[in-house]
């Protein structure tokens, strides 16, 4: 930066760099979380104070911006917990994007800068998966947003800061249930990734990380997948309509029988003792546990899986539907990149 007795010069003013990136007041006040009032102060020379101080604090600690507010840890992360009221906010803001009331959305994110740290930290979440959606963040007032994929974005990015606190073979078994159990994503989020196949069970994929793979399954009355085990993965089932035929099996049952990993060709189907499992209920299966999964019932089954480990690994995967709008994968656990199918 280069200042002049007056404050800063013409060339590296906010209002100037603020037109040179073709945003208005309203919508540099939106993108990071103050009222337009303050950017009109700003732009008055109000800012050409803290601007100095600013720079004359990181030259004296020969540090950068960037040092100054270091991104969060994992377990800062995991201390931010989405709690309701910041569903709720979040939800509140999206729907004044979408329908163009930037009063509303600046003072959401204007009192989450000043008061509350998680909801400010829950927003900028929010603005990077809707950024995603607009050739231009800089025209987010027109972009077409989704709010139910940001929220359930956030819902599942709310689960990956709990399991990243700790490495995928760490995690104990009773806290993956518990954290699983804690994420409701909603059905008007999940029912548009159901897809049935006549000859198959078909999973959808809803989101793909190095350590966690969220998806989908639908089945026909009588489609069924063999005993199999998913090695030290964890998995959590939970049953979205229908029932589920469910058998599990111990490891030492698994390894006396020799059942094979999933997608191998030597599965055969097992016929001990069952559970059902009915809508609204879970079935969770431990590391290097088997099971398989058949639907007896003469309606439909669909299931939503999280499996913390290894993914899926057979063929049995409809990666792409005319009703899905959005596919969700993160990259280094922090980027989430949505995909239209």
């Amino acid at each position: 930066m280069y200042f002049h007795r007056a404050g800063m010069s013409n060339k590296h003013s906010i209002a100037a760099l603020r037109a040179k990136a073709g945003l208005t007041q309203v919508e540099l006040a939106e993108k990071i979380g103050v009222s337009e009032n303050t950017i009109a102060n700003w732009e008055k020379g109000t800012a050409s104070k803290w601007i100095k101080q600013l720079h004359r604090l990181c030259t004296t600690l020969n540090c950068t911006l960037d040092d100054l507010d270091p991104q969060p840890s994992p377990e800062e992360k995991s201390s931010h917990l989405l709690m309701p009221d910041h569903i709720d906010k979040v939800k509140r803001r999206c729907i004044a994007l979408a329908q163009n009331r930037s009063k509303v959305a600046t003072q959401i994110a204007s009192h989450a800068t000043l008061y509350d740290p998680a909801l400010r930290y829950w927003l900028e979440q929010a603005d990077q998966v809707m950024e995603q959606w607009c050739d231009d963040f800089q025209n987010l007032f027109d972009c077409d947003i989704n709010c139910e994929a940001v929220i359930n974005t956030l819902i599942l990015q709310n689960l990956l800061n709990q399991l990243s606190v700790v490495q995928p073979d760490q995690i104990e078994y009773v806290r993956f249930c518990e954290l699983v159990q804690q994420t409701e994503l909603t059905s008007e989020f999940l029912n548009q990734y159901i897809t049935f196949n006549e000859n198959h069970f078909t999973r959808q994929l809803i989101l793909q990380t190095p350590s966690l793979t969220v998806y989908l399954i639908g089945w026909r009355p009588s489609q069924i997948v063999e005993m199999h085990h998913h090695g030290n993965s964890l998995d959590a089932i939970l049953v979205l309509e229908g029932e589920m035929t469910h058998w599990l099996m111990s490891v030492e049952e698994c390894e006396q029988r020799k059942i094979p990993y999933e997608g191998c060709s030597n599965a055969q189907k097992y016929d001990g003792n069952y559970n059902t499992v009915k809508a609204g209920d879970y079935a969770f299966i431990d590391r290097r546990h088997a099971h398989q999964i058949q639907n007896l019932s003469d309606q439909n089954l669909v299931t939503l899986h999280f499996r913390f480990g290894a993914p899926p690994d057979d063929t049995n995967w409809s990666l792409s539907s005319k009703h899905c709008q959005h596919l969700l994968k993160w990259e280094h656990r922090d980027e989430c990149i949505v995909v239209a199918p």
